[in-house]
C-alpha cells in the first residue's frame, strides 16, 4: 500500500478541502525523491513538477505540470514512479520507460532534472526587455452609472468620482498610443466601459471614429461594449449594428433573480429595462453576450438560469463570473461562494452544454491551456503586458480595478515607464516564478489570477491570488478526470499493466463544441490565452 507523504519540497499554498476534493484524488511522492537538480550521467530520472494522482482505485494519472502532459494507468505506472523517483530506472520496463520518455516526463541521463522550469523562465525573462504589445485596449469612459449593483467593484472604489467623460483630445492621444505600441498583425480589442458608458453616447461615437483614424490598413482589431442596456433605444441599437459592436450585456438571469443585487439608486430592480435593450440590440441585429456574477443567490440554480439566458436571447458567449469582494473593506461580503462550489458548478455546466459551443470564458481559460498543452504564464493580460486601460480622468494603467482607485496610475502616455513601471514588475506576478507554487498540478494552467483579489486578500498585489489558487486546483482535478473518462476502457480495471498517454483528439473532446472566435464575443478579452 503506497503511503501517503507530502510533496518534497511542499506546497506552501494548499487549497482549504484538499483532502475532501469529490474526485478522491491523492498525490503521491516517493520517500526517495531525487533533488530538484540532480544531473544522472548514467540514467534517465523524472522531470521535476511530474506527480502521480490517484483519480480512482487502482487508477493513476502521471501529471507533468509544465508540460501539461498526462499519462494514464494502473499499478505499472504508479510502481515505474516510485522506482523512477528513488533513482532505480532500471527496474522500468523498456517499454513503459520508452514511452515516458517519448511522452516527455524523463530527463534523460546528464540532463537536469528542472530543464524544462528554466527553459519555461527563460522565455518570460526575454520579453521582459520589449516595449508593450497591447492587444485590449479598455476605455473607462465614465465614471458614472445609472445603477447601483451591490457588488460592483468599479464604482464603490473611484476616487474622487468625475462627473464628465473622458476628454476627446485625450482620447485621441491614448487611441494613438495604443495602435503605435501593438502588432497590426495580432487581433486586438477596444473595450469601451465605465461606469455606463451609454449614458455618454456621443463619447462611444468619437471614440469608433478615432479608432478608424488611426488603425492601419486590414488590421483585425473590434469593439466590445459593456453595458447594462437600460439606456439603450432603437437608434443606439441600429448605430452599434452598424458599426459591429459587440455588446457584452450584464444580465444575472430572469427577473427575480436579477432584481436581487441590481438594482438602481432608488432600490428599484433594472431586469425590465436590461431585458428591452438586449432586444433592441438582438432586433438590431447586434452581437450579444451575457454577462452574469455567480453568488449565493444563483450558485444552486446557475444550471437552470443559464438554460434560460440561452433559449432567451441566444447570446454568442456567456461570462460566469467569480464574484469578487467589491470593495477592499468588504472581502467577507456575504454573497461571495467558495471556490470549490464554484469549480465544480462550472465545469458541469460547460460539460453540459460543451456541445452546444457555449463559450464560458472563465473556464474556457483554464482549459484551453490544459488541453493545447500550452504552458499559461499568466491569467491576467495586465500581467502579461498586453492591456492598456483609460479611465475618464484620462490616467492610464494595466488594471481597471487598481485605476480606479488611483492606483497604478500613470499620467503619461510613454512605452518605457509603462514597460518599467508595470511590465517589468507584473510579469514577475506569474506561478513560474513562485516557490510556493512548487509541486502544484495546476500550475501549468494556472496564470496566478487577479491581482486585485490578491491585494485584498494578501495586502499585497504580487501576492499569490488565494481563491484563484484554490478554484484552479479543483478545476485541474476535474479536468484530469474528465480527460481519463475520455479514455478509459472497461477492460482496463483488471489490467495493472496498462498505460495510455491521451491523444489530441482525446484531449479535444474536454472542448467540444467550444473555440476562441477572434471577432465575436467568444473570444476572452483582458485575460491571458494560448494565441
Amino acid at each position: 500500500m503506497e503511503r501517503m507523504l507530502p510533496m518534497v519540497p511542499p506546497p506552501v499554498l494548499q487549497p482549504p478541502g484538499f483532502d475532501s476534493i469529490p474526485l478522491k484524488t491523492r498525490v503521491f511522492a516517493s520517500e526517495g525523491e531525487l533533488p530538484r537538480h540532480a544531473i544522472f550521467w548514467d540514467r534517465p530520472q523524472l522531470e521535476t513538477e511530474v506527480q502521480l494522482i490517484e483519480l480512482r482505485p487502482g487508477v493513476y494519472c502521471l501529471n507533468h505540470s509544465l508540460k501539461l502532459q498526462q499519462m494514464f494507468g494502473g499499478a505499472r505506472l504508479r510502481d515505474a514512479y516510485t522506482a523512477l523517483q528513488a533513482g532505480r530506472g532500471g527496474d522500468v520496463d523498456a517499454d513503459l520507460l520508452s514511452a515516458l520518455q517519448d511522452g516527455g516526463f524523463l530527463a534523460e541521463a546528464g540532463q537536469s532534472r528542472d530543464r524544462e522550469h528554466r527553459r519555461l523562465m527563460a522565455l518570460e525573462d526575454q520579453k521582459e526587455i520589449a516595449d508593450p504589445s497591447f492587444t485590449l485596449l479598455r476605455i473607462l469612459l465614465t465614471d458614472q452609472c445609472n445603477l447601483a449593483c451591490s457588488y460592483c467593484k468599479v464604482i464603490p472604489n473611484i476616487d474622487n468620482p468625475s462627473k464628465h467623460p473622458i476628454a476627446y483630445e485625450r482620447l485621441d492621444d491614448v487611441v494613438k498610443f495604443y495602435f503605435t505600441y501593438s502588432d497590426p498583425a495580432k487581433p486586438k480589442i477596444i473595450h469601451m466601459t465605465g461606469g455606463e458608458p451609454t449614458i455618454f453616447f456621443d463619447t462611444v461615437r468619437a471614440i469608433i471614429e478615432l479608432k478608424e483614424k488611426h488603425e492601419r490598413p486590414n488590421e483585425n482589431v473590434w469593439f466590445v461594449l459593456g453595458s447594462n442596456a437600460t439606456r439603450i433605444d432603437a437608434a443606439k441599437a441600429k448605430f452599434l449594428a452598424e458599426k459591429d459592436v459587440k455588446c457584452i450585456i450584464s444580465m444575472d438571469g430572469p427577473q427575480e433573480v436579477h432584481d436581487t443585487l441590481r438594482k438602481n439608486w432608488v432600490g428599484k430592480g433594472s431586469w425590465a429595462e436590461v431585458d428591452r435593450g438586449i432586444r433592441l440590440l438582438k432586433d438590431a441585429g447586434a452581437e450579444v453576450s451575457i454577462s452574469m456574477v455567480l453568488g449565493q443567490h444563483t450558485i444552486h440554480s446557475a444550471h437552470n438560469i443559464i438554460d434560460w439566458l440561452m433559449q432567451e436571447y441566444q447570446p454568442t458567449g456567456l461570462g460566469v463570473n467569480f464574484m469578487k469582494p467589491p470593495t477592499p473593506q468588504q472581502k467577507d461580503y456575504e454573497y461571495l461562494i467558495e471556490p470549490q462550489l464554484y469549480a465544480e458548478t462550472m465545469y458541469s455546466i460547460h460539460k453540459a452544454f460543451r456541445d452546444r459551443g457555449l463559450f464560458l470564458e472563465l473556464v474556457y481559460r483554464k482549459l484551453q491551456p490544459f488541453v493545447d498543452q500550452r504552458y499559461r504564464y499568466h491569467d491576467c493580460g495586465a500581467a502579461g503586458g498586453s492591456t492598456i486601460n483609460v479611465d475618464a480622468k484620462g490616467n492610464i494603467g494595466p488594471c481597471k480595478s487598481f485605476l480606479v482607485m488611483k492606483k497604478l496610475a500613470l499620467e503619461d502616455l510613454n512605452a518605457e515607464a509603462y514597460r518599467n513601471t508595470v511590465v517589468a514588475r507584473w510579469r514577475k506576478r506569474s506561478p513560474i516564478y513562485y516557490e510556493a507554487c512548487t509541486g502544484c498540478s495546476a500550475r501549468g494552467m494556472c496564470g496566478n489570477g487577479c491581482a486585485y483579489d490578491a491585494a485584498i486578500h494578501s495586502h499585497d498585489e504580487m501576492a499569490i491570488d488565494v481563491r484563484s489558487c484554490e478554484y484552479t486546483k479543483f478545476f485541474n482535478r476535474l479536468f484530469l478526470q474528465d480527460l481519463l473518462d475520455q479514455v478509459w476502457q472497461e477492460d482496463r480495471a483488471s489490467e495493472a499493466g496498462w498505460f495510455h498517454i491521451p491523444t489530441l483528439i482525446e484531449r479535444q473532446k474536454l472542448l467540444g463544441d467550444v473555440r476562441a472566435r477572434p471577432r465575436t464575443l467568444s473570444y476572452s478579452i483582458g485575460h491571458q490565452t494560448s494565441e
